[in-house]
């Protein structure tokens, strides 16, 4: 066993037995070879399929907005607290639509084709549009 001197200043930068090892030299590591191709980056979403998205996207936001003029317009009370609940229940949902088809669609789409984005998103356009408001209901 190592006795350490009180006056050994560096004696705090090493462990007992290490002074038994410093002429030792450590195994070389087995160097990895580098990789014959490169790797790839990924695949760019073009610029005019940002826009689009971008353009749905505001649809989608005035979509929202038109669901939220479309429950306020309708002041229909229920008869009952259960049917007061459910109500107000489906007015968020209606509300919320056109924002969880825009994120759902980008995100049981992933890795899939672009056109199968688009038409899915184009579907949501029609599907979740505020008929009460278009309509004037």
């Amino acid at each position: 066993m190592a006795t350490v001197d009180p006056d050994d200043d560096d004696a705090a930068f090493r462990w007992a037995g290490d002074d038994d090892r410093i002429g030792a030299t450590p195994a070389a590591a087995p160097v990895a070879e580098a990789p014959a191709a490169a790797p790839t980056r990924p695949a760019q979403t073009p610029s005019s399929l940002l826009v689009t998205y971008g353009v749905l996207a505001g649809v989608f936001l005035i979509f929202t907005i038109g669901w939220v003029v479309a429950v306020f317009r309708s002041g229909a009370p229920a008869a009952d607290l259960l049917g007061e609940i459910m109500a107000q229940f489906g007015e968020f949902l209606a509300i919320a639509s056109p924002a969880l088809w825009f994120v759902t669609v980008f995100a049981l789409t992933r890795g899939r084709r672009t056109l199968v984005r688009l038409v899915l998103l184009l579907l949501g356009l029609i599907v979740v549009a505020p008929w009460p408001f278009l309509l004037g209901v």
